[in-house]
């Protein structure tokens, strides 16, 4: 049919609704993407003074909604709502379609209050979902589907305001629905589960039995209701697994637990709901098994956990995106950890914790793995693979800023879509490749065996901090993994280390590579500090540095061992590396890690194996340096950079330097010349955006490099990245197990080591750090004489910092202890 044709857009809105309810009930994302594309076809072959526009409008609006359900992009819940208040303003009052185009557009605004939870929204829901069904007939089709919605609003805002008169209307409201509906209705089982969602909250609210007997009534009726494989069960199980766990709270019933678990099991083996519901439900059966079934099945759940995981943070949404499910998921995966631990699974619990740590950063180096040896026998599907990891790799990162807006939202919407089908591709040739004889474990996450030799070089820390308690996991160079009970620590005690860390920070004054100010609360800065150590030292490092006393120095080829912590949740923001007792009247009871061990941090197991074997330094040949300084203007000045670089220079040759300061230190120039270099030295400011971190950067002349950009380098040739900015390891306290920070950013890209900075740093203790991490690594290229051992970076700065306390006193904890070196 031509695109003249009178019918097309009709044609197009009828084939868009095929699509949508194709996807309501197989959950397939194809459809809903078919369905939005189509739906906006029909609108923009149609007219503004049609009268079909509105309809067509509202379909668009509708297929928006969906999506947004699926995957939870506020982008779409956003254009749901644009186009459905379009399409309510272009219906006349008294047309027939004008309640269904208010509910509609009070739909929109209650999914965005379920994502946002702002009373504006679900205020506009009730609203308009009022108006939907007040102008409804009693006879009409859609009258109780609309009485449903507006229950469904009325029990939001109670949950949010806690006002009774809403959810006593919200059963009612929800009852009159059921009352309307014919038990062969395909609707009826979600205005049951609905009902049942209503009991259940007033149950919460006033403890009354019968609520929650109807509530598992009414929601036993809807999963018999809803046929197996339908896109709703999943969340019809969960539904009635979490009424049947309330009426367990109030009478102790072991039968309730026992058929609570079996129905989140059962909703997380239906494959065509939503991830996130599956998700959920796999969560709150591991809970529940933890607490009152065996070890056994709790391990069984936390499987499925796992395995559900790289579904909810999809290759296919957006970055940003992933990192908001991420906080959720970090404290899950303690919690896995920590029920491996119990039943003295210690590899298992290593496997999780490096499963669920890092997931992004693992994403995208995954997404960059060399695929030689399968390019070897299979080379044709390595061949596509590499193509579409490659498109993947860069997919969504394109600019829009000056283009038409309306060529710009569709140019958006094309790229999104775009990037799904991509990740559909590239799970689609996972699954091919790993049919293939000897690729079974293909790409798939490691197993211990797998992980342990990260630890050739020195013991791997991990410490695991959950509710029920901490524990420190040792994987040895040589022996089996090493349990460290810590029973003196607890998550609670870290996250309240780690909010006076940044009190004792803010005391003294810490500025952005400037002099400190507030230099009269330094000794309360101090003391803080000191406490905190003291407590790392006493409670944490000492009983794990007992632990592995005999094996420490094995390994050991230099005057100290080499040990790497991988810490999660706030520990991840504690400097394990600078515990101690300091300050004592008795200088023989001074000790700090430093005296027994060179510190060095990971993100993960995974990002040692990956960058182990680059780091050989070959000492006939000098390093190539790449020197970045920008010492600003004005307030922000830094008037140490200059002698910063100076000093590098004395252990460069001009021949394998480069350096780019002022208008040569542009972003552009930057990118141009990191593949060049085998170092790279960042000598500037730097900004910390906590709303979006990939936005965190290096200030540069013409503006930021960020870490949206870094990302999608790959470095074949890269050695070390030395961060001599602030807070290039700070990262985002809501993502702990992420490590959202510069520094991370570096060792994804391809560098083995990357000396970075906690917290901000003093500008003057720069270009002292600079002068003898270069010494150290590199020696005097000008003296052939010099044969001193060249150390590699973790040692470099070990030397230096012990260099600067004794420049600044040891009792400056502010000034020595952000330094910290991370990788190999």
């Amino acid at each position: 049919m031509p695109d003249g044709h009178a019918d097309k857009a009709k044609h197009l809105t009828s084939l868009g609704s095929a699509f949508q309810s194709r996807f309501e009930h197989l959950g397939r994302l194809g459809d809903i993407e078919n369905a939005i594309l189509v739906n906006q076809q029909a609108v923009d072959l149609t007219p503004d003074g049609h009268a079909g526009k509105a309809a067509q409008l509202s379909n668009l609006g509708h297929a928006f909604q969906s999506r947004f359900k699926r995957l939870g992009e506020l982008r779409d819940i956003e254009n749901a709502i644009l186009v459905t208040q379009q399409a309510v303003d272009l219906t006349p009052d008294g047309h027939a379609d004008k309640a269904r185009q208010l509910n509609n557009l009070g739909n929109a605004f209650s999914y965005r209050f379920e994502h946002l939870g702002e009373l504006g929204d679900i205020e506009n829901a009730i609203l308009f979902r009022h108006q939907a069904v007040d102008l409804a007939p009693d006879g009409h089709a859609w009258k109780a589907t609309w009485l449903n919605n507006l229950g469904s609003t009325l029990i939001f805002r109670f949950e949010f305001l806690g006002e009774l008169k809403d959810i006593e209307n919200a059963i009612l409201v929800n009852q009159q629905a059921v009352d309307l509906t014919p038990n062969s209705h395909v609707g009826k089982a979600k205005l049951l589960s609905n009902l049942g969602s209503a009991f259940q909250s007033r149950f919460k609210h006033l403890g009354e039995l019968g609520d929650i007997e109807n509530a598992i009534l009414v929601k036993r009726q809807a999963v018999d209701l809803t046929p197996n494989g339908h896109a709703d069960k999943a969340g019809q199980l969960q539904n009635l697994g979490s009424a049947l766990q309330s009426r367990f709270e109030k009478l102790g019933e072991p039968r309730d637990i026992i058929e609570a678990t079996v129905a989140y099991k059962q909703a997380t083996e239906n494959t065509s709901s939503s991830p996130f519901t599956r998700y959920h439900a796999a969560c709150c059966w591991a809970i529940l098994c933890s607490k009152y079934q065996s070890p056994s099945s709790a391990l069984d759940a936390y499987t499925v956990v796992l395995r559900i995981i790289p579904q909810v943070v999809w290759f296919g949404q957006t970055v940003h995106r992933r990192y908001e499910q991420l906080p959720k998921i970090g404290r899950t995966i303690n919690a896995a950890a920590a029920m491996a631990i119990s039943v003295e699974d210690l590899p298992r619990a290593v496997e999780w914790l490096e499963e669920g740590r890092s997931i992004v950063w693992k994403q995208i180096l995954q997404l960059r793995t060399p695929l030689d040896e399968l390019h070897q026998q299979h080379p044709d599907i390595a061949d596509e693979l590499l193509k579409v990891s490659l498109a993947l790799d860069k997919a969504g990162t394109s600019s829009f800023q000056n283009i038409d807006s309306e060529v710009k939202h569709k140019s958006v919407e094309e790229e999104a879509q775009n990037h799904r089908r991509l990740a559909d591709q590239y799970e689609e040739l996972l699954q091919q490749v790993r049919k293939l004889d000897g690729f079974g474990s293909f790409l798939r996450p490691k197993k211990f065996s797998e992980l342990a030799p990260a630890a050739r070089n020195g013991p791997v820390v991990i410490i695991n901090v959950h509710d029920s308690g901490c524990d420190a996991l040792v994987v040895c160079p040589s022996t089996d993994i090493i349990h460290v009970p810590l029973p003196m620590f607890s998550s609670g005690e870290a996250v309240k280390m780690h909010s006076g860390l940044i009190s004792s920070l803010r005391a003294g004054g810490v500025r952005d590579r400037e002099t400190f100010q507030n230099l009269m609360n330094y000794e309360v800065s101090t003391f803080i500090l000191k406490e905190i150590l003291n407590k790392l030292w006493v409670f944490v490092a000492h009983p794990i540095l007992s632990a592995v006393e005999g094996i420490l120095y094995e390994n050991s080829h230099a005057s100290l061992p080499h040990i790497t912590w991988c810490a999660t949740g706030a520990f991840a923001f504690l400097p394990l590396h600078a515990a101690g007792i300091y300050g004592s009247d008795d200088p023989t009871k001074n000790l700090n890690i430093s005296d027994f061990a060179v510190s060095s941090y990971t993100t993960t197991l995974t990002a040692m194996m990956g960058s182990g074997s680059k780091l050989k330094q070959d000492l006939t040949k000098t390093p190539s340096v790449l020197i970045v300084s920008q010492p600003g203007t004005g307030k922000e000045f830094l008037p140490s950079v200059a002698q910063e670089v100076e000093v590098i220079q004395r252990y460069t040759s001009p021949n394998h330097t480069c350096h780019l300061t002022h208008e040569l230190a542009t972003v552009g120039a930057v990118l141009g010349e990191m593949s060049k270099h085998e170092i790279i030295h960042f000598a500037c400011h730097r900004t910390q955006d906590m709303e979006n971190p990939l936005n965190s950067a290096f200030s540069l002349y013409d503006g930021r490099l960020d870490l949206n950009t870094l990302m999608r380098l790959s470095l074949e040739n890269a050695e070390l990245a030395v961060l001599s900015a602030c807070e290039t390891a700070t990262g985002d306290e809501r993502v702990p197990e992420e490590a959202i920070h510069l520094a991370a950013g570096m060792l994804a890209i391809g560098y083995p080591s990357v000396i970075a900075t906690m917290w901000s740093i003093c500008d003057p203790d720069a270009p002292l750090i600079a002068d003898k991490v270069y010494a150290n690594l590199l020696g005097h290229c000008d003296n052939s004489e010099s044969q001193r051992v060249k150390l590699t970076p973790a040692y470099a700065l070990h030397e230096a910092v012990k260099h600067l306390q004794e420049e600044v006193g040891e009792m400056n904890f502010v000034r020595w202890v952000p330094f910290i070196h991370f990788g190999v």
